[in-house]
């Protein structure tokens, strides 16, 4: 089965690497790529997860890699934090969140170190990393190089969740009876469940300069929660 997938480098401009050493107590850490480099598939079929895979030199200092996601029709970038091994981070866009839209999906990706400061960035609103979402792909789902192919979700739409006879849901939701009992991006959807707020699917592209304010907005947001995080650890080491 063949794989769409691309691999591009962070952007200069966004890039900050650091040079001091990377030997670590215990011994030396693992070195990873000479340059960044973002892995994620390029099509993807509705209701199937978005692979993603970010892989970083140790002399980065990186210590956390976020990636900023807009859907189609969606409003603002919405944070997910990349599960780290050794120089690689990776994740994926649930297949709740690809839903049953068809469109582009966007990617911002930001590393930063233990002190939450940016050390490299990679994608923009003129030249972002994008995943199109379609109905069906002839090869079907869609992996990254070496990885499992992801399972698509069934349509809520077609069987609801927890009725008797029809799969559970394969990514857990809250249950809800009104907006109030989840998240602030969601809203209690029909079945019960929260859900992210629903996109218009005749909804046009953002015009360029809100997206990239939004877009600046959202990696500012994302610094100041791992400063307050790594100035709160270490209040406590001091205290």
């Amino acid at each position: 089965m063949t794989s769409h997938h691309r691999i591009a480098h962070f952007l200069p401009a966004l890039l900050a690497i650091a040079t001091a050493s990377c030997a670590t107590t215990g011994g030396v850490r693992e070195p990873g790529p000479a340059v960044p480099t973002v892995e994620y598939v390029t099509r993807q079929e509705i209701l199937t997860p978005l692979p993603l895979r970010v892989r970083m030199p140790a002399a980065s200092g990186a210590e956390h890699v976020v990636v900023l996601v807009r859907t189609w029709g969606s409003r603002g970038w919405h944070p997910m934090e990349l599960a780290r091994s050794g120089q690689t981070w990776a994740g994926e866009v649930s297949c709740r969140e690809v839903s049953t839209v068809t469109g582009d999906t966007k990617y911002f990706f930001v590393a930063l170190d233990a002190d939450g400061n940016p050390v490299g960035g990679s994608g923009s609103p003129e030249w972002p990393h994008v995943a199109t979402i379609v109905g069906a792909l002839p090869d079907g789902a869609q992996s990254l190089p070496g990885g499992v192919i992801p399972m698509r979700c069934h349509d809520p739409a077609d069987c609801p969740p927890d009725f008797p006879g029809c799969p559970a849901y394969d990514v857990r939701r809250r249950s809800c009876r009104t907006d109030n009992d989840c998240s602030e991006v969601q809203r209690c959807g029909w079945d019960s469940y929260c859900e992210t707020t629903p996109r218009d699917t005749n909804a046009s592209a953002p015009e360029e300069g809100h997206e990239e304010e939004e877009l600046e907005a959202a990696v500012r947001n994302v610094r100041q929660r791992y400063r307050k995080t790594a100035s709160a650890g270490a209040s406590r080491v001091t205290h």
